[in-house]
């Protein structure tokens, strides 16, 4: 006969209160999962940001497709098929929204500058992502020439690569894209010279040559340069030295 307690409950009863309890967890855990798989299946899957390429082609590039699970989806996984099978997405990312809707969210790349690569040349973007060969002056028009980096078997889409000598002279070239892009003055930059990993050269408004100096503060640097040329003649023409990072030094030519 079972012992019982004070109140008079069979502690044996007690007993297989305590194993039902994480049964019964166990099976609403697996009740859960059953209903994740059966329910909350993609019905619309909707694509924004995208110019350059249709959401039929952003939709097949993810990989994801109606009917599947909206909380199996591995979103990290989709949107890197998108930027690998599209050259000219930048970033994608997939937003889930229940019961059964995705929206993939792209970000376009767009062609800031131009390398060679034995005689041809490619497209990049601000973080240095090849796009396409150039074969023609009218798809040069308005990029920015970048001399002295070559790039490493370019391929559409991929990001570039370089002899080991060169890294310091990439990472200097995408400090620069990018902040050249933010401050909005690409279509003032015409050409970059990377000859000197330490301190590169442009030209600006087809008048000064700029110095830049070691690869820090380039943003400022460029805000620096920006209100200098305010100050000057509208047919003024020089060099500016930003190497310092805090004065900028003029000489006319």
């Amino acid at each position: 006969m079972a012992r019982r307690d004070r109140y008079g409950v069979a502690r044996k009863k007690t007993k297989r209160n305590a194993l039902f309890a994480p049964l019964s967890f166990v099976l609403v855990c697996v009740a859960v999962v059953f209903g994740m798989g059966v329910f909350f299946r993609v019905q619309t899957i909707e694509v924004e940001g995208a110019l350059e390429y249709t959401p039929e082609q952003i939709i097949d590039a993810s990989g994801i497709g109606e009917g599947d699970n909206l909380f199996f989806i591995n979103h990290v996984a989709a949107g890197s098929r998108i930027i690998a099978n599209l050259p000219r997405i930048e970033n994608a990312w997939v937003e889930r929204q229940l019961p059964n809707k995705l929206i993939i969210h792209v970000e376009e790349s767009y062609s800031l500058a131009y390398v060679t690569w034995e005689g041809q040349n490619w497209s990049i973007t601000a973080n240095c992502k090849l796009l396409q060969a150039l074969t023609t002056p009218e798809e040069m028009a308005g990029l920015i020439q970048v001399l002295n980096v070559t790039p490493l078997s370019p391929e559409a889409g991929a990001f570039m690569a370089v002899e080991p000598d060169e890294e310091l002279k990439l990472a200097y070239l995408k400090e620069m894209l990018s902040s050249i892009q933010e401050l909005g003055i690409v279509q003032n930059v015409s050409m970059m010279d990377l000859a000197n990993a330490a301190s590169p050269t442009f030209r600006y408004l087809d008048r000064f040559t700029v110095r830049m100096g070691p690869n820090n503060n380039t943003g400022y640097k460029l805000r620096m340069l920006m209100s200098a040329v305010q100050t000057m003649a509208a047919d003024e023409t020089g060099t500016f030295n930003l190497s310092d990072g805090v004065h900028v030094y003029y000489v006319p030519d």
